[in-house]
Formats: C-alpha cells, structure tokens, sequence
C-alpha cells in the first residue's frame, strides 16, 4: 500500500498555488483574450511594417539581448548548482531568449556568408542551449530535496 502511495504522489503533475479558482479562470481567459487580440494585431503588422529599416539603435538592442542572455544562463547555473527549484523559471526565460535570438539573428542576416554563420551558431549553439533550459525548467523532480523514501528507508505508516 505504502509503494503504491508513493508511485501515485510521483505519478501526480506538481501544480502552481492556486490564488483561488475564481481568479485563476479571469487570469486564464484574459491570457487566452490577450493571444486571441495578437492574431489581427500580428496579421496588420505583417502587412504595413517595411521589409528593411534603418534603425540608430541597432548595436544597443543587440547587445541588451546578448546581456540578458549572459545573465539568464549565468542565474540558471548559480541556482541549479545549489540545488535551488527556482532555476525552473530563469531556465524558462533563459530558453525563451535564446530562441527568440536565434530567430532574430536568421531572420535578419544577408544572404550569404552572413545568413550561414547566423544558421551555424543558431544549430551550434542558441537552439541547443535552449532546448537544455527548456529541459531543466519542464523536468520533473526537484534536485534539491529527495523523494520520500529516495534514501532506501520506509515512509512510516501512519
């Protein structure tokens, strides 16, 4: 009976703390209503955006990016090498970062030699890193507390 608790807990997703049902419906359906009003709004920017800007902030943008990268991945090591959960959410943030990098960087190389060495770091490393962040922050476990019973000892009954 014991081992089947145990299985049936592991077995169970873990959830976020509910603030309430009645507020996590609103929350839910203004998310859900957030993405519904990007479909047009992402359509009509498709259409009436210029194919090619010039912009005088080019090298600020890049290089944010990059610091914020830099600081995702170096706070996603501190907390995981301690052992702490809270690298599950800088992981997430982590791994959304460097896809949307990799996605900039494609999108907006030149043909060419440009456009190949984007495609080379985006395989080599952006989309690679970004699928372990991915991972750490959906896997299950917690690295930093055993499971019940993980120490070869019995829950006790009762």
């Amino acid at each position: 009976m014991v081992v089947t608790l145990q299985r049936a807990r592991r077995a169970r997703p873990q959830r976020l703390a509910r603030p309430g049902p009645r507020r996590a419906r609103w929350t839910g359906r203004g998310l859900i209503a957030g993405g519904a009003a990007m479909v047009p709004w992402t359509v009509a920017v498709a259409s009436r955006l210029p194919s090619a800007k010039q912009v005088s902030n080019w090298s600020l943008a890049w290089t944010g990016l990059d610091a914020a990268i830099a600081a995702g991945l170096l706070g996603t090591g501190a907390l995981l090498a301690q052992g702490d959960v809270r690298h599950r959410p800088a992981a997430a943030a982590t791994a959304a970062l460097l896809v949307m990098d990799a996605w900039f960087d494609m999108t907006t190389a030149a043909a060419g030699p440009e456009r190949a060495r984007a495609l080379a770091l985006a395989i080599g490393a952006e989309l690679p890193m970004a699928a372990l962040c991915g991972y750490l922050a959906l896997r299950a476990g917690d690295q930093s507390t055993p499971e019940p019973g993980a120490d070869g000892g019995t829950e006790p009954d009762g």
